[in-house]
């Protein structure tokens, strides 16, 4: 009885960590990881609790913050409760492939928790040597790590020139033998896309009309301007494949890393057609920003100025003559803020006159003619240095940073401070309000216009757009609220 007694009391709380890696098909699945983080628990007289199995699946391991079961096993470590004493992971490299990252973790969970970290493969003796060893192991995974990296980057590479499918298929093709075949029905609407855009439809009024015969893009979504945007600018139609060294265009089509190589698979568009679908994108490029819908396909100078107090998103026409939450028109948001477009441009004309008249009440800020533009983004750029300040001492506390180094870079960050402290300061001396007769004349001005009958759909949402800093319409009260944006 007493054996046992002594036995249950030096078992040990533990915890597991899981990840699979996207770039490493060496690993093991999360649940033979698991299979083994188990029978070294039992083995070792651990007692693993099924709350305190923490995952990462198919993420990269060298950032921590992009890894939220390893976040939050990090967090349960910092628990008063202390609720386990070690944390087993399948190998070193699962932990953590930098080194850096990997060293720091384990000091805040060792020295901060007193919580341990073991590797199921990789036992490691105790004392000053056994932490060499670990040291060397950590270096050696992320030396793998790199080069692994490496070498799939240039086989990407070598891939991309030679113009072979890496990717899922584009809209309009699907994949059969490692190339691309056609999908006739999706073909046809890629198609009717590039004619209609060459032939001077919109974006937007395209991508409506695919929508309404219940098209999805292969995600399942609905048409938007950036999915005609994008399906506009992909050579794959004419038979070629783009690949970007970076992962992802960014919108950015013209990215001169980019390798568009000839693939072998059978074009969708002719030419003649690419040709003038790209003159187009670069005409509207030089007089749209990208993906906005031009101020003439506005269907009222109301669209993108009144938003839903709900989801923030802006209310959108639609038809015959309503305004709708553009959120809920997506299905993202649980209030229509249904309304009659009449309506709601007479209370919004009636909330600017009764505001141009009683102008000492209004609801707006300033903005400063000024390098950093306003007080807000001063406060915020000062918070995020002082963030670092403060990651920067803990990181010298717990061994991270020598002392040299530490106090070096709490200068350089230090003396930041005081110039935005100064910018600040400057800001203060600056009159935080505007004459009653100019916020007057702003709003009369911005009346003038909207009431104009010559004046164009895009000449009154510019001159609202001016002055409104926020605008938000709530059905249910049948409240209207608006707050401006004036300068100093």
């Amino acid at each position: 009885m007493m054996e046992a007694d002594m036995q249950a009391q030096a078992q040990r709380i533990a915890a597991a960590y899981i990840r699979v890696s996207t770039d490493d098909q060496t690993d093991l699945s999360p649940e033979s990881q698991l299979e083994k983080i188990r029978e070294y628990a039992t083995k070792n007289n651990l007692i693993l609790l099924s709350e305190y199995i923490f995952r990462d699946d198919g993420i990269s391991g060298r950032a921590a913050e992009k890894r939220p079961g390893f976040q939050q096993m990090i967090a349960a470590a910092k628990d008063t409760a202390h609720p386990f004493d070690v944390v087993i992971v399948w190998k070193y490299s699962r932990f953590a492939r930098n080194q850096e990252e990997s060293i720091f973790y384990k000091s805040v969970l060792r020295t901060k928790c007193n919580v341990d970290v073991v590797s199921v493969s990789e036992p490691l003796i105790a004392g000053p040597f056994g932490s060499l060893i670990e040291r060397i192991i950590e270096w050696m995974d992320e030396f793998y790590s790199v080069r692994l990296s490496e070498e799939v980057k240039r086989s990407m590479i070598v891939n991309a020139q030679k113009g072979r499918l890496q990717s899922s298929p584009s809209f309009g093709y699907c994949e059969r033998d490692h190339t691309l075949a056609i999908v006739p029905h999706e073909a046809e609407i890629v198609q009717e896309i590039f004619q209609r855009f060459v032939a001077g439809d919109a974006m937007y009024g395209i991508a409506v009309s695919v929508n309404a015969r219940g098209v999805r893009t292969h995600r399942g979504n609905p048409f938007e301007n950036r999915t005609i945007d994008y399906i506009l600018n992909n050579p794959v139609y004419i038979g070629k494949l783009r690949w970007t060294p970076a992962g992802k265009t960014r919108r950015n089509f013209k990215n001169s890393d980019s390798i568009i190589a000839d693939a072998g698979h059978p074009a969708i568009i002719d030419m003649q057609t690419w040709e003038a679908a790209q003159a187009r994108i670069a005409e509207l490029k030089r007089t749209h920003k990208r993906y906005g819908k031009p101020s003439s396909e506005r269907k009222h100078w109301l669209c993108g100025i009144v938003r839903c107090p709900t989801c923030g998103k802006t209310l959108a026409f639609s038809a015959p003559h309503y305004m709708q939450c553009s959120g809920r028109l997506k299905a993202s948001c649980s209030t229509s803020q249904h309304i009659a477009i009449e309506l709601l441009e007479e209370a919004f004309l009636q909330q600017l006159q009764h505001d141009m008249t009683f102008s000492d009440s209004l609801s707006y800020t300033v903005t400063f003619q000024m390098e950093d533009h306003t007080t807000a983004s001063l406060a915020q750029k000062r918070a995020k240095i002082a963030s670092r300040m403060a990651r920067l001492r803990d990181a010298y506390l717990d061994g991270v940073e020598s002392l040299d180094d530490y106090k070096e870079a709490r200068q350089k960050l230090q003396n930041q401070l005081s110039e935005i402290d100064n910018d600040i300061k400057k800001a203060a001396e600056t009159p935080e309000s505007v004459s009653a007769e100019s916020i007057r004349e702003a709003i009369a001005s911005v009346l003038r216009t909207l009431r104009a009958p010559q004046a164009t759909i895009s000449q009154k949402y510019e001159s609202a757009q001016a002055i409104i800093d926020k605008c938000y319409f709530d059905k249910s009260k049948m409240l209207l609220t608006i707050s401006y944006n004036f300068t100093a």
